[in-house]
């Protein structure tokens, strides 16, 4: 249905990347694709940037830019954006990024405040020219 309507949807789920590859080829469909969680690598101790490699650009409808609570992603001790960056230049991908939680601990409930400090830090990561 979704190959018809012309539009992709994007799944996200816990399976590693390799099993992700299998869910995809057994679903069959150009229009389905992964909506990859930096998370769910993360807490399942596989290297974030080893998944992505094996899923490949053309499996990857966006990536959810998110980790668990507690810090910002630029604190993140898990998370090396500019390493992501540089896979996913080097991989050839281009697309949505998605901006959840990822909230400072010390005023978790200031949505503005630690929205807008992911955003900015993504941009600058995502958005310079080099």
């Amino acid at each position: 249905m979704a190959e018809q309507a012309g539009v992709t949807i994007g799944i996200e789920t816990a399976l590693s990347a390799s099993e992700e590859v299998k869910l995809l080829k057994d679903i069959g469909s150009p229009a389905i694709k992964i909506c990859f969680n930096f998370s769910n690598p993360l807490k399942e101790g596989r290297d974030l940037t080893s998944e992505l490699k094996i899923l490949g650009k053309d499996r990857i409808s966006m990536m959810h830019a998110s980790n668990k609570d507690s810090v910002w992603l630029q604190n993140d001790p898990q998370l090396d954006m500019y390493k992501v960056k540089k896979t996913l230049d080097e991989m050839g991908w281009s697309g949505w990024l998605l901006i959840e939680r990822s909230r400072d601990a010390k005023k978790a409930k200031d949505v503005k405040w630690n929205y807008g400090t992911n955003t900015e830090y993504l941009k600058k990561v995502f958005q310079s020219v080099e």
